[in-house]
């Protein structure tokens, strides 16, 4: 019988609706945070405990959550997927799409590499240097400041003028700047990706902000839309550079071309459900269970 460890910080909306779509599979769903896992290496075996206990008897792991924190964190919090999936557990994403999601930089540079239109980037290393090209950049068009390892839209400022930046909250020396994509009014399209086998499902609506901000877990407004090849067919491309087999696509129109903004690695679809009459859980769950399995390397010991 399979067995599911989700990760996440909380037992909310997306955890509930994750255990419903797995036990109509007759999976059994155990949780977990990531920051309470420790790893022992042992003998010829890599280990992951929690709490003093092994955690060896899981088929499947689905991570909902990956905490921030600082570079030693999220490598030892990556390194526990690593060890899930060489232990030929199966993983839902893993580790090495996390990666890559996770660090807005690297995303950028692989949809670039891929031929895929994204905003223009600039990644300055101190304050100073991103001041004195932000004068320069500001002539032609407005900013956005991301935190490189942000998400959910906290900490994003526009930036429209020099004095925008004493509004960025930013620890690092690290500053992830993009072009301003001007909507209007403020919107973006996400589109939910999910493999299942050799082909795609999605799912895609118009997200409407109260400012240039439109994330659902920000205010913005779910709506429906239209059927949209190009639209489909820019996030399909993009999972696929990514190697992902579930994430969302988050893209701006502009002078009628598709612009990705972000791959999410770890989507919410709380705000899609909102405007689906199909159950999306029930297909991200199974899609999950059929992805990658081994049929005789998954085992309970």
């Amino acid at each position: 019988m399979r067995k599911v460890l989700i990760l996440t910080d909380l037992k909310g909306w997306h955890y509930s609706q994750l255990y419903k779509s797995f036990k109509k599979n007759n999976v059994t769903v155990e949780s977990a945070c990531l920051e309470d896992l420790s790893i022992r290496i042992e003998d010829s075996a890599n280990k992951v405990f929690l709490n003093n206990k092994e955690l060896s008897d899981f088929t499947d792991v689905f991570v909902r959550h990956v905490p921030g924190g600082t570079l030693e964190q999220v490598i030892i919090n990556l390194n526990i997927l690593k060890i899930f999936e060489s232990n030929n557990i199966n993983v839902m994403n893993t580790s090495e799409s996390i990666e890559t999601t996770v660090d807005k930089s690297l995303t950028s540079i692989r949809l670039k590499e891929a031929n895929l239109l994204t905003p223009k980037t600039w990644i300055f290393r101190d304050i100073d240097s991103s001041i004195e090209n932000t004068k320069n950049l500001l002539k032609k068009h407005s900013l956005i400041f991301k935190p490189l390892f942000g998400s959910q839209g906290e900490n994003i400022v526009k930036i429209s003028n020099i004095n925008d930046f004493k509004k960025i909250s930013n620890d690092s020396s690290i500053y992830y700047i993009q072009e301003f994509l001007e909507t209007e009014p403020s919107h973006d399209y996400r589109v939910l990706v999910i493999k299942s086998g050799s082909s795609y499902k999605t799912y895609t609506m118009a997200r409407y902000g109260n400012s240039y901000i439109n994330n659902y877990s920000r205010g913005g407004k779910c709506v429906s839309v239209k059927f949209d090849k190009d639209l489909i067919d820019v996030a399909i491309k993009a999972a696929e550079t990514i190697n992902i087999p579930f994430c969302g696509v988050d893209i701006i129109k502009s002078n009628d071309k598709n612009y990705i903004i972000e791959v999410n690695s770890i989507p919410a679809w709380r705000g899609m459900q909102s405007i689906i009459n199909e159950n999306i859980s029930d297909q991200i769950v199974n899609s999950f269970l059929n992805h990658n399995v081994k049929e005789t390397n998954i085992s309970i010991q």
